[in-house]
């Protein structure tokens, strides 16, 4: 019998500990992640990148510049605006902005705290329109002249709080009847399926639709709306009239220069329906698409008589015929995009990269990378008990072996993602396309264990406490358990929804995992099957949880931008990663004790440490110097040393003076300082520590000085 528990924490801010960190790049960095296109006042091609933070421009003949915004955290939609400017919305810094044609004059006007603007489009009424998602789930529809002035009007539907979705975004046009039309997938989180439309006057009317709708434009008199398994044709009495895809619906659509509706698809396709017939014709389905583009995101029709659109994942621009032939690719920041990383047998942490790199980091930061084949797609990575490297490849159905000089050998799986080393010295993986446990050992002897339930969705897995393989069942929220040696399965239900994903053991003996609901948390079985769960938002599904050397459990969360920090009785807290919109999404432990970040998003790699440290109440006479210790602090690094820190003490006299550090490798460590008070009474005395290894000053909890 499964037992749930439900505890609602709130966040707390951690008491006299502080986190800092320092994040190293991995070649070729950021990745610019295009995901909207729009054609521009100047005829250009212009678009915006979420995670490289820069609105591009491009030309029929293929000419691209890049103009950085700063301060941009999540670049999102864009338009040619009325004023002959480009307009676009920042998601994550809720603020709307623009910049002329050639890159200048950038002004920007922010929303009121708690704004998530999204898509954006010129109205009939030569106003900029767009999508403001509230954090507290209502969301706006807004309006905003060429001056600045701001106007938003309530559309009353609450899609649930905030969801960071990369694909998946509010989006708006003006239709035929004169009218602003718009969607938000959010909803879909929710059960509406939901289009909207909203006169110039704010006056708002809803429609339901088949399927959740994924992007919208107008053409031919009609609404298009890509939905994730058709294209739907809407006319303005929210009628709807479906036509199927073969894939799966993604965020792009156009009228094209031809008379048909042109549109992307997950996770390789463009094609167009023919408006009078409904008949759809799709092009890359194991083609040229295929090769160059993954995850095509925005598509418009050119002055040039062609399609161009974006690939999202590729960080890319393609440009294909009305006839289908794919004519150029135009390559941006594809970035390093580090995914999962583990502590290999060297010291050193291993990474994995999704574009078929393996890239190591050393404890002082100096990053090497290996290529692995093409297309492999490298995913969850362990050091054997072998000496070697272990990893899946996803795009190719393998598990692969490295050295750590960088020689690999492969050997075939299915559906593989995350990978551990049980008890018994074996590796073992999930096969979600099996729907089975696998296990392979250092030889490459592989051996399937089915899965009791079908369907189940099997993507993480780690070695608990017991002696057991621990794993998660994505599809049927339920978690289970292996034993290494009868090969027996034991599954436990979770409640349903629950979408379980990372899985580790903790400190206290039990496992945690995440729960990839829309509101997301972390949960606890213990080894008998009870459950609880805690509310930590997370979002973006981490591939990382892991159990710190400060005892607590740790998880990357995309956005908010931080670590969230769980005690094993449940006290949580936030610690923000230091680059902007580095996306964490998986972790480790180094031999520095240190954790170590794969920041997706951002192309590095975090390494965050923690020290925490308490004043002391000590006793003066003024007039005399004192010459004592003044604070202690605790490291959460075992190869700290003394060396690495300064210190400053400020007496609380208006007085401050540098202060020595002593203690031996890993700490406690021992503030000392000397002064004079000039004065009797009672003062503060603060102290702070500077650790010159991640230059971060971390200040302890006040002491006190008694002065006689």
């Amino acid at each position: 019998m499964r037992h749930l528990v439900l505890c609602t924490i709130a966040v707390v801010s951690l008491i006299a500990q502080t986190f800092g960190s320092t994040d190293f790049p991995v070649k070729p960095g950021r990745a610019a992640q295009p995901v909207n296109i729009i054609v521009g006042p100047d005829n250009n091609l212009w678009f915006a990148e979420t995670t490289g933070e820069k609105i591009g421009r491009i030309t029929t003949a293929g000419v691209i510049t890049e103009f950085p915004i700063p301060g941009a955290q999540w670049l999102l939609g864009i338009t040619g605006g009325p004023d002959g400017n480009i307009w676009f919305t920042d998601q994550f810094t809720g603020k709307i902005g623009h910049i002329s044609t050639g890159g200048t004059n950038l002004t920007q006007y922010s929303l009121p705290v708690g704004s998530y603007p999204q898509g954006i489009t010129v109205g009939p009424d030569h106003n900029l329109w767009f999508v403001d998602q509230k954090n507290s789930g209502l969301f706006t529809i807004g309006t905003i002249t060429v001056a600045g002035q701001i106007t938003e009007y309530p559309t009353n539907i609450n899609v649930g709080v905030f969801q960071v979705e990369s694909f998946e975004y509010a989006q708006i046009t003006t239709g035929p009847d004169g009218n602003l039309w718009f969607i938000n997938p959010q909803a879909g989180g929710v059960g509406m399926n939901l289009l909207g439309k909203i006169t110039t006057a704010g006056a708002v009317t809803t429609y339901t639709l088949t399927e959740n709708p994924l992007a919208i434009c107008a053409g031919l008199g009609n609404l298009w709306v890509m939905e994730p398994s058709q294209v739907a044709m809407v006319n303005t009495s929210g009628a709807e009239t479906d036509h199927g895809l073969s894939s799966s619906g993604s965020t792009g659509i156009t009228a094209g220069p031809d008379g048909n509706i042109w549109f992307t698809e997950v996770p390789d396709v463009v094609g167009y329906v023919i408006p009078s017939s409904g008949w759809v014709v799709e092009f890359g389905v194991a083609g040229q698409l295929s090769e160059a583009f993954s995850y095509p995101s925005g598509i418009t029709s050119a002055p040039d008589g062609a399609l161009w659109f974006l690939g999202d994942y590729t960080s890319n621009i393609g440009r294909i015929t009305t006839s289908g032939t794919l004519t150029n690719t135009y390559s941006l920041n594809q970035g390093s995009v580090p995914v999962w990383n583990t502590l290999g047998p060297d010291g050193a942490v291993w990474f994995t990269e999704e574009f078929d790199r393996i890239g190591r980091i050393t404890p002082t930061g100096v990053v090497t990378t290996f290529p692995t084949a093409l297309g492999s797609e490298p995913g969850g990575i362990v050091a054997g008990p072998d000496g070697n490297l272990w990893f899946t490849e996803e795009g190719v159905g393998a598990v692969a072996k490295m050295t750590t000089s960088g020689a690999i050998t492969e050997y075939p799986a299915s559906g593989v993602n995350g990978i551990t080393v049980g008890s018994d010295g074996n590796l073992w993986f999930p096969e979600f396309n099996l729907d089975a446990i696998g296990r392979i050992t250092t030889n490459g002897i592989v051996t399937d264990f089915p899965l009791p339930t079908p369907s189940a969705g099997p993507f993480f897995i780690t070695p608990g406490p017991d002696g057991n393989l621990w794993f998660t069942e994505n599809f049927v929220s339920q978690v289970g358990k292996l034993n290494p040696t009868s090969g027996s399965i034991t599954e436990y239900p979770l409640a349903a929804g629950r979408a379980p994903g990372a899985i580790t053991a903790g400190p206290d003996g039990n496992l945690w995992f995440l729960e990839n609901t829309m509101f997301s948390a972390v949960a606890k079985i213990t080894t008998s099957g009870v459950v609880t769960e805690y509310p930590v938002e997370f979002q973006c599904s981490p591939a990382g949880l892991v159990a710190g050397s400060d005892g607590a459990v740790w998880v990357p969360q995309c956005y908010p931008n931080s670590l969230a920090r769980i005690t094993t009785s449940g006290v949580i807290s936030e610690v923000p990663l230091s680059t902007r919109n580095a996306s964490g999404i998986d972790l480790a432990v180094g031999t520095d004790g240190k954790l170590w970040v794969a920041e997706v998003f951002a192309g590095r790699m975090g390494r965050l440490s923690a020290i925490g440290g308490t004043g002391n109440t000590i006793t003066a006479i003024h007039g005399v110097a004192f010459n004592d210790a003044v604070a202690t602090f605790t490291d959460g690094t075992p190869t700290a040393l003394q060396t690495d820190f300064t210190t400053s003490i400020n007496w609380g006299d208006g007085m401050s003076s540098a202060g020595t550090v002593a203690g031996a490798a890993g700490g406690p460590f021992i503030v000392s300082g000397t002064h004079t008070y000039t004065n009797a009474g009672t003062f503060k005395l603060s102290v702070a520590l500077t650790d010159n290894v991640d230059k971060t000053k971390y200040e302890a909890r006040p002491g006190k000085a008694k002065v006689q």
